[in-house]
């Protein structure tokens, strides 16, 4: 077993490799005051009429950068 910051370590190094690898993908993140990391939700249960289909989303911010989002009907 590994200990705690030898697993945040390895962590780091992923995130950090999978950065590398994704360089040219368009993710700029900005100098921010904030280092907070923010979440949102939002789901509209069967809000469909006609399909029936939910519709739901979610964004995530580190600071003032969006670093993750997803919405799915």
């Amino acid at each position: 077993m590994h200990a705690p910051m030898t697993d945040h370590m390895l962590a780091l190094k992923r995130v950090l490799r999978y950065i590398q690898g994704t360089f040219d993908y368009g993710l700029h993140l900005y100098k921010s005051s904030s280092c907070t990391l923010i979440s949102y939700t939002d789901a509209d249960w069967v809000g469909c009429p006609d399909t029936r289909k939910s519709t739901s989303g979610y964004c995530v911010f580190l600071g003032d950068n969006l670093v993750s989002w997803s919405s799915k009907r």
